[in-house]
C-alpha cells in the first residue's frame, strides 16, 4: 500500500472515530478510561522498578506518585462508571502528587532548571482539575471528537499539498 492510500485511510479513520466521540461520548470515554487504567498500571510499575534499580538516593521521591498511578489505574479498570464521575478529582490529586514529587526530585538533584517546567505545569493542571471537578464527560467527548475530525480532514488535505510540493518547473 502506498503512502497516499494509507494517508487517506488514516484520515478517514480519524474522522470516523471523531464522529463516534461526538455521537456517543460516554462509551468512547469509557474505552479511554480502560486504556488509561492499563497505561497507568504499567507506567507506575515501570517507574517503581526504575526507582528500585536506581543508584540515586533521591529516586524514592518518584515512588509515591508511581504507587498512586497504579492505584488510580486499578480504580479506572475496576469500576468504570464510578471512575468516570470522579476522574477530574482523582486526576487532579494524581497530577498534584506526581508534580510535587517530581519537582522535589529535580530540586534535590540540582537538575537542569528547564526540567522544572513540566512538574510545575502538572501541579497547575492538577489544582484546576481538583478544584473544578464539574467538567462534564460529554463536553470532553465532543471536544475530542471535533479534534479528531479536524485532524482527519487536515491529514487528507495535506496529501494534496504534498503532491504540489514535488512538482517543480526547471528553466532551460
Amino acid at each position: 500500500m502506498n503512502k497516499k492510500v494509507s494517508s487517506y485511510i488514516f484520515g478517514a479513520l480519524l474522522i470516523v472515530f471523531g464522529l463516534i466521540f461526538i455521537l456517543s461520548p460516554e462509551s468512547a470515554f469509557e474505552t479511554i478510561v480502560l486504556i488509561a487504567g492499563i497505561s497507568l498500571i504499567v507506567y507506575g510499575g515501570l517507574k517503581i522498578l526504575l526507582a528500585l534499580k536506581s543508584d540515586n538516593p533521591y529516586a524514592s521521591y518518584t515512588v509515591a506518585g508511581s504507587i498512586f498511578s497504579i492505584i488510580f489505574g486499578i480504580i479506572l479498570i475496576g469500576n468504570q462508571n464510578a471512575a468516570i464521575k470522579v476522574i477530574p478529582i482523582l486526576l487532579g490529586i494524581w497530577l498534584l502528587i506526581s508534580g510535587i514529587t517530581t519537582l522535589l526530585f529535580l530540586l534535590k538533584t540540582n537538575s537542569d532548571r528547564k526540567l522544572i517546567i513540566r512538574p510545575v505545569l502538572k501541579i497547575i493542571v492538577g489544582a484546576i482539575a481538583f478544584l473544578l471537578p464539574v467538567i462534564p464527560i460529554i463536553a470532553t467527548g465532543i471536544v475530542l471528537g471535533v479534534i479528531l475530525i479536524l485532524s482527519g480532514i487536515t491529514t487528507i488535505m495535506n496529501i494534496k499539498d504534498e503532491e504540489v510540493i514535488y512538482k517543480v518547473k526547471v528553466k532551460k
